[in-house]
């Protein structure tokens, strides 16, 4: 009841962002947990090995918001989204708007003691040079970005 509280005294450019994010989030769910990753990763954007060079520094308010709603609606569900499901629901809405992005997805290995090397996959979103959903400090190899450029336009 106080997330329906707080939900109904945000503003409505709140409300239709975490109301998007929501349904975005779905769509993620799906696709991650139904389809294999072959049939929808092109739509992801351009592929390439490794993560892109960090692009010029963007500060968008817009993509703060939209981060700030996926992570929102995440944790009003209690977190059951994965890393992946969040940077591609993330970039989605980015791309409504027409913000360049990249989404990265990148590995680890640890070593248990009993069971050997172990391997982890993570995915980030990043916009520019910042990342935006999934920080990781580090931890993770960049092995294969999906980057989606769109032309800034010029103040006239």
């Amino acid at each position: 009841m106080k997330r329906l509280r707080r939900f109904l005294k945000a503003p409505l450019s709140r409300q239709c962002l975490l109301v998007e994010a929501a349904l975005q989030l779905s769509l993620a769910w799906m696709l991650v947990r139904l389809l294999p990753f072959r049939w929808w990763s092109p739509r992801l954007g351009e592929a390439s090995a490794g993560e892109p060079p960090p692009g010029e520094a963007v500060d968008d308010p817009r993509a703060h918001a939209i981060s700030g709603a996926v992570t929102a609606i995440n944790r009003a569900v209690g977190g059951r989204f994965t890393c992946l499901m969040l940077a591609v629901a993330g970039q989605r809405m980015l791309n409504r708007r027409r913000i360049s992005s990249s989404l990265v997805l990148g590995t680890r290995t640890e070593r248990a003691e009993e069971q050997g090397p172990s391997l982890t996959a993570h995915a980030w979103l990043r916009v520019g040079s910042q990342v935006i959903l999934g920080g990781h400090d580090g931890r993770y190899l960049p092995v294969a970005s999906f980057v989606r450029h769109y032309r800034r336009k010029d103040p006239e």
